[in-house]
């Protein structure tokens, strides 16, 4: 007689690291951050990049501006999840993209907006590297934003599991000073491009939240703002 054993199998962690950050200023339609650490590389490795962005459209005369593509030495990212904060010439953006990028310590990201963005606003990114058996696709997203004291501060809950990943990105429109406090993640970064606060957290849950409940404040009032959260599960 044949014995059969059953064998459980626990979901492969995923290593994720914050690996760069970067901003501009200017206001042309297409923005390159040159040599950005990717990290290690690892045939399962997932780059996903956060972005921030304002537009002024009284400076450029047209219809508010859009993210149209996230490149990472030259391979297409794909758009996870995105907020915006439009107050009608004002308009305020704040995305995660992501795809398989396995090769490669340093590279190009290159952020091309739908066109010039006007003066005072800027791009900003936050580069990460997932690695593990994870897929390009986030299995959790949220989004929230604020153009008038309607959601402050910003509710970005998302679920979690143990041995995942957790990006989130903010942009608020205000002159400086102007900081960001995140709760239930760890905050990366908190920069001005122009008259853009920009700000980017990260976690790695070592538990399964339904949901994690994280919140982003920014000190300097609520004139305009807009949040994003992505989660990856271990698989």
């Amino acid at each position: 007689m044949t014995m059969f054993s059953s064998l459980w199998f626990s979901p492969t962690e995923l290593t994720g690291t914050n690996t760069a950050n970067a901003s501009s200023t200017s206001n042309v339609a297409v923005h390159t951050f040159s040599g950005q650490s990717l990290g290690a590389v690892d045939s399962t490795r997932i780059i996903a990049v956060a972005v921030g962005m304002g537009d002024n459209a009284s400076d450029t005369g047209s219809s508010p501006r859009t993210i149209n593509s996230v490149t990472v030495g030259g391979t297409s990212l794909t758009k996870q999840v995105g907020a915006v904060a439009n107050l009608t010439i004002e308009n305020f953006r704040a995305e995660i993209w992501s795809g398989y990028v396995p090769s490669g310590t340093t590279a190009d990201v290159v952020v091309t907006m739908s066109g010039t963005i006007g003066t005072s606003r800027g791009v900003g990114i936050s580069v990460h590297s997932l690695i593990g058996t994870g897929e390009v696709t986030a299995n959790a997203t949220a989004t929230d934003n604020d153009v008038g004291s309607s959601s402050n501060p910003l509710e970005l809950d998302v679920n979690t599991q143990n041995g995942g990943y957790v990006i989130g990105y903010g942009v608020s429109f205000k002159t400086a000073p102007n900081t960001a406090t995140w709760s239930g993640v760890d905050e990366l970064t908190d920069s001005m491009t122009g008259n853009i606060a920009q700000t980017a957290a990260n976690y790695s849950p070592s538990s399964d939240e339904t949901p994690e409940t994280i919140t982003l404040t920014f000190t300097s009032g609520s004139n305009g703002q807009a949040g994003v959260t992505a989660s990856w599960f271990p698989v």
